[in-house]
Formats: C-alpha cells, structure tokens, sequence
C-alpha cells in the first residue's frame, strides 16, 4: 500500500514539475497584464475624478436651480451615465441647453397651470351660483305643485327644470279646461251631497230616538258627544253584566270541582273496598309492566309492534299496518320469542317495584332457548339487546341456548358436554 501510495506521488510530482514552467510563464505574463490593467484602472480613476468633480459642479448647479432633491438624483444619475460613456464636450452642452429649454418650459407650464387655476375657481364659483339657481327654481316648483297633488298634479322626475315646469303648466292649464266644463256638474253634485247629508242626519235623528240618545240640532256638531255619552253609560251596565258573569262563572267553577272531589271520592272508595281493591291494584302493577315491555318489543321489532293488553288478554300494535290490533297468538315463533322476552325483561325490572318495601332484588335473569326460532336479522337484535341490558352493570343476563352464533357473542361462557357416564362443565372467557 505504502509503495503504490509513493509511486502515485511520485507520478504526479513528475507531472506537476513538467506543468510547472509553463504555469510560472503563464503566472509571469498575468502579473505584467495585471501591472498593465493597474495602470490603467489608475489612469480610470483619474478620469473619473474628474469626471465626478464636473458632476458635483452640475449637481450643485442644477440644485441652485431646481431646489428639489429628487431632480437632483435624477441629473446625478444621468450624468453619471453620460459619464460612464465618456461624452465629450459638446454633447456636454447641448444636454445643457436642453435642461434649460425644460427649465423654460417648466416655468411656461405652471404660469400656465396657475392661470388654469384661477379660470377653474371662477368657473367653480358660477358653478355654484348656478346650483342654487337651480336648487331654488326646483324647490318654487315642489311648492307650486304640492298643493295640486289631491287635483292630480304629475310627478316631478328626470333633471330637466325647464321640461318639468313645462309639464306642470301644461298639465295646469288642461285641468283648469277640464275643471270649467265639470263646474256645472260639480255644483250639481254639491246640492245632491247637501240633500244627502240632510237625509242622512234625519236617519241618525231617528237613529238616535230609537236608542233613546238626545242630541240637539245641529246634528254635526252634537251626535258624537250624545253618542259618547249614551255609549259611556251602555260601557258601564256592560261592565256590572260582566261582573255578574264572572259571579257565575266562578260559582260554576266551585259546583264542577265540587262534583269533581265527589266523584274522585266516590271511586276511592269503590277501589278500597276489600274486593275492588287488589283488581285495581293488579291493573296498575300489569299497566306498569306492559308499558316496560312495550318499550322494549318496539326496539326489538324495529319499531314494527307495541304490546298493550286489554280484557285480561296481551294484544300487540302492527304499525306496519295501520297501527291494527291483534292477539299475540297471531304473532310468528320469533315475534313470539320478541314479546315473551320483552314481557321477562319489563318484569325483572318491575320486580323490585312491585314487591313490598324491603324486598330482595332480582339482579339476574336466564333466558332458556326459543333463540332457534329467530332469522338472522331478529337474532342479531336480540343479541345486541342483551348486551346493552347486561353492559347497564345492574343486572346479570344469562342465556342457554343451542345456536352458535348467540352463543359466540356472550362474553363468559359455561360449555356443557356429555358423554355415555357424565356430564362436564367448562367456562371459557373472551
């Protein structure tokens, strides 16, 4: 390894001495270019110097003159480019004579914007005058046509004043035509209106004799305070009448409650009797129970059947057709096995309840076969109803049966196997 890593050395080394003279020429000729390009650079940075003093110059003359720092930047910065390109003399002017001829023209120009001004507020002034001219002349005509608006006046629209007051005259001067021809009909009508109103204050005379109400002529003025007053005192006989109905309303009350506590008392005590009360006491305790069960049979029927029981029989609901009645012994084996299992658990439940005070409780509750009868969906069900009822913790379900797959879902199992001599028992637990 040493001796191929000494040879390798040894080669590049040789290499490197051969490349090494022209390198060196090489290295020789750049330093006399880089002497050469000093020199230069330095000869550069002269010119610019120069360059950079006649800027200064031009700056501080074209500040004099302008005032503002950013005309400033901008001539620096086109000086420096013309700078750059080495631009002669009188390039040099004539960029000059042009900054001048902007100077002029920029002078021109606000002289000119300045008088622009002036024109604009005296113009904004007239403008002025002229709106409230205007707004003036728009509100003499709302006035005029206001009080026409009952004859039928147009309405005021666009913003043409002189086409709107047009309008309005023109309109005026037909209403006023049209008005001359119906003066004759109008007075007509007037006089017909006076009968009228004569004829009508005599039916409110004879109006106001028949109610008994006295009101002296004119009628006009003396009807509405005699009818206030005839009104005022029918107020007051109506108020004693509501009073009186109240009385009664009130008497009738007390005689239905009355009637309500005899009625309540006399069903007491047909239910204490010694032989009415144990039925009534059964009744409620089989209502308690059959409203448990018919709960429980709508969540395993998917919501198809609830039981209710009447005349001593169980009877269920079918709500899948038209809510019918019918005996249980109408239902098939497994809705059969749905609503005795509903019934088994109302009556664990109710068990406790309806013992007497201090009674045990019945905190477990087997349930033997009638599983083979059930289809796939209703086993499915029923299982998970169980589950739920034993996950509650108040409660131990068990279950005997035959078919795998509810025995598959109970979580503590006791396997019960026979031979010809004995039986065995295993438990197995998930």
């Amino acid at each position: 390894g040493w001796a191929a890593l000494v040879s390798w050395a040894q080669a590049e080394a040789a290499a490197r001495a051969e490349a090494l003279p022209p390198a060196l020429a090489a290295a020789a000729t750049a330093e006399r270019d880089r002497a050469i390009a000093d020199e230069a650079l330095r000869a550069a940075d002269r010119a610019a110097g120069d360059r950079r003093r006649d800027e200064t110059a031009a700056a501080r003359a074209e500040q004099e003159a302008r005032g503002a720092v950013d005309t400033v930047d901008r001539r620096i910065a086109q000086l420096e480019s013309a700078l750059a390109g080495a631009p002669g003399d009188d390039e040099a002017a004539a960029e000059l004579r042009r900054l001048d001829a902007l100077d002029a023209a920029v002078r021109e120009a606000d002289s000119e914007l300045r008088t622009a001004r002036g024109a604009l507020r005296t113009a904004e002034r007239a403008e002025a005058e002229v709106a409230r001219e205007v707004t003036a002349a728009w509100h003499a005509l709302r006035a005029a046509r206001d009080p026409l608006v009952p004859l039928g006046a147009p309405a005021v629209s666009g913003d043409e004043l002189l086409a709107a007051w047009e309008a309005l005259t023109g309109w005026a001067r037909e209403a006023a035509a049209v008005r001359a021809e119906q003066l004759d009909e109008a007075t007509t009508a007037a006089r017909a209106a006076r009968e009228a109103r004569a004829a009508v204050e005599r039916r409110i005379a004879d109006d106001l004799d028949a109610h008994h109400v006295a009101a002296a002529p004119p009628l006009g003025s003396t009807a509405s305070a005699a009818v206030a007053g005839a009104l005022a005192r029918a107020r007051s006989v109506q108020e004693r009448i509501a009073e009186r109905r109240a009385t009664a309303e009130k008497l009738r009350a007390d005689r239905d409650e009355a009637e309500s506590a005899q009625q309540v008392a006399k069903l007491l005590g047909n239910l204490l009797r010694s032989d009415g009360f144990p039925r009534w006491l059964v009744a409620s305790a089989l209502d308690a129970l059959v409203a448990d069960a018919s709960r429980s049979l709508a969540e395993l029927s998917g919501g198809q059947f609830e039981l209710t029981h009447e005349g001593g029989e169980f009877l269920v609901i079918d709500h899948t057709d038209a809510d019918a009645r019918r005996p249980v012994k109408t239902l098939s084996g497994g809705e059969t096995f749905q609503a005795s299992l509903a019934l088994a658990l109302a009556l664990s439940a109710q068990m406790s309840g309806l013992a007497a005070q201090g009674a045990a409780r019945l905190e477990s509750i087997f349930l033997d076969e009638g599983f083979g009868t059930l289809d796939e969906a209703n086993l499915e069900t029923v299982a998970s109803t169980l589950e739920s009822l034993a996950s509650r913790g108040d409660r131990m379900v068990g279950v005997i049966t035959h078919v795998p797959a509810l025995a598959e879902r109970v979580p503590v199992r006791f396997v019960v196997s026979r031979d010809q001599r004995t039986s065995s028992i295993v438990r197995e637990n998930l």
